[in-house]
């Protein structure tokens, strides 16, 4: 009966002892024992003078190092006039891509007549495109849906790769190889999902200042309250010297008449320092074999961010000497992390959905995720644009 008894339990044992590893290496406990220090010895492949072979692809020089990733897909539907008008090529201030799945019809509408509507300033160039892939089923009724949509509004993007979450990368890449191909002259390309609320409004002041923003615009509010003030207890000063008075400080302390050089490279969005997640079940399970350092590079959320003219050239250039994954927020990060290029963080690019307590909660929002509803968008959108923050 007793050697029964100790056989039962060396099995409950030996089965409990089996289950704790497995489920050890389920949630990829084993699996940190063996990452490598990013600090350290992060060294993404591949190797070379990045920068050099950047200089010489966009110079039109023969690269020391053939590129490993061209990401030779064909435009199915390429917009090519969208940053051309009456046959004169024109520089946007701002390029929209906005990535979207290709069911997504009624999304691209709202966004063409709110944020993306290109007329919104009278005296700023602002274009839109709408980038995807193709449908991995070629006999649903999508694509007939998708070439009619073209040929209404001319701003469809679309790329002969299969459209699914991920290929994201692609669909980043694709979106910037347009931009270089037919509009390589715009000052900034905002890459943004079709779920996005966007303020181009704030834009256009954040990238006057975008190291100081919103600040800048908080002094220039009390500059203005101090005004009122003064209106009111010096009756006997001019209208016209208060006014030259207060622009002269106004310019003078927070920048409003500041404009970006056209060299700088900036990269900016959320910006997130953070770990692969290496438990199974996730949805971002990355295995040691496909990346095996601690820690991501610094990289921006993939749903919203911003790239100077420079910044996308250069990135785009290096992203064919970096070996391709699959997280496009990650890739880029990688890219720019091989181009010198540092991430700038703002706090008003929202990805995760910011309530909407009235317009003035909206106030300096640049982005904000989670607008899946259409017409909760195009509705949250028109307030804060008769509030004059849109």
């Amino acid at each position: 009966m007793l050697p029964r008894i100790c056989s039962k339990l060396k099995i409950k044992y030996c089965f409990s002892t089996i289950l704790l590893i497995y489920l050890l290496d389920f949630f990829g406990i084993f699996t940190h024992l063996f990452e490598l220090n990013f600090d350290k010895t992060f060294n993404y492949p591949i190797n070379g003078d990045i920068l050099t072979y950047v200089y010489q692809l966009r110079n039109g020089q023969r690269p020391d190092k053939e590129p490993i990733n061209l990401y030779n897909y064909d435009f199915l539907l390429n917009a090519e006039d969208k940053c051309k008008d009456d046959d004169r090529n024109i520089s946007p201030k701002i390029m929209f891509i906005v990535k979207s799945a290709l069911e997504n019809f009624d999304k691209r509408n709202a966004i063409r007549h709110t944020w993306g509507y290109e007329r919104r300033f009278s005296d700023v160039n602002i274009r839109t495109v709408f980038s995807s892939g193709r449908s991995a089923n070629p006999r649903d009724n999508v694509q007939k849906l998708i070439d009619l949509e073209s040929q209404s509004y001319h701003d469809i993007v679309q790329s002969d790769f299969i459209d699914t979450y991920h290929n994201n990368t692609i669909k980043t890449i694709m979106g910037f190889k347009w931009c270089i191909t037919y509009c390589p002259r715009a000052k900034f390309y905002m890459f943004v999902d079709d779920d996005y609320y966007v303020s181009a409004k704030n834009l256009l002041k954040y990238i006057r200042n975008p190291v100081n923003y919103p600040e800048y615009l908080e002094e220039a509010d009390e500059a203005l309250r101090k005004l009122a003030r003064r209106l009111n207890s010096n009756q006997n000063q001019s209208d016209a010297q208060l006014n030259n008075d207060y622009r002269l400080r106004n310019m003078r302390q927070i920048g409003l008449d500041m404009e970006l050089p056209g060299d700088v490279k900036l990269f900016s969005g959320f910006v997130f320092q953070s770990a692969p997640h290496r438990h199974r079940s996730s949805k971002w399970y990355v295995s040691l074999g496909e990346y095996p350092w601690h820690m991501w590079p610094t990289y921006v959320t993939a749903g919203a961010f911003l790239l100077s003219h420079e910044a996308l050239f250069d990135m785009y250039y290096a992203s064919m000497f970096t070996k391709h994954f699959r997280f496009d927020d990650i890739f880029l990060g990688i890219v720019a992390l091989k181009t010198g290029i540092e991430p700038l963080h703002s706090d008003e690019f929202h990805f995760h959905k910011l309530a909407f307590l009235g317009p003035p909660s909206y106030k300096y929002v640049l982005a904000s995720h989670g607008y899946t509803d259409p017409e909760e968008m195009t509705k949250t959108w028109s307030e804060i644009r008769a509030a004059g923050y849109a």
